[in-house]
């Protein structure tokens, strides 16, 4: 019986150290950092505005705002000329846009989108850098095509 305990021992002993091993991979070095200094590291971390920063992002963004409507959101992400084109063509079959295509080069990319009831074809210029820095009228013109 005394084997039986011993081996029962030497499992457990085994398990616990198994446990604190794990225990101090997990707590690592990020159990040392003060409150303090989390708040000051926090504090610093660059702030986001929200909006996406790639082109893709940002035209995603675009025409989920056009199909509902979302005049805030389609005036900080486009220019006025795409703003206008967007509320001149109306919004009838606005909801169901799908993007199908994408090209980039000289400072731009060209995403287009295909209405899934109507097959008209969308498509953006977006303006890489203005992408980049948070969105803001960074699609600089809309076309349509059939």
């Amino acid at each position: 019986m005394s084997s039986i305990i011993r081996s029962r021992t030497a499992a457990a002993g085994i398990a616990a150290v198994a446990v604190a091993a794990a225990l101090a991979v997990t707590a690592g070095p990020v159990s040392a950092v003060s409150a303090a200094e989390s708040a000051t590291t926090a504090s610093q971390a660059p702030q986001s505005s929200g909006y996406p920063t790639d082109s893709l992002g940002v035209t995603d963004l675009l025409v989920s705002a056009y199909g509902i409507g979302d005049d805030d959101t389609i005036k900080r992400l486009a220019t006025a000329k795409v703003v206008k084109t967007l509320a001149d063509h109306g919004d009838a079959h606005a909801k169901r846009w799908h993007r199908t295509a994408a090209d980039a080069g000289a400072g731009h990319t060209w995403v287009s989108y295909t209405n899934l009831d109507t097959h008209e074809v969308m498509t953006f210029s977006v303006g890489n850098e203005a992408a980049a820095n948070g969105g803001g009228d960074a699609a600089r013109e809309v076309t349509f095509a059939n």
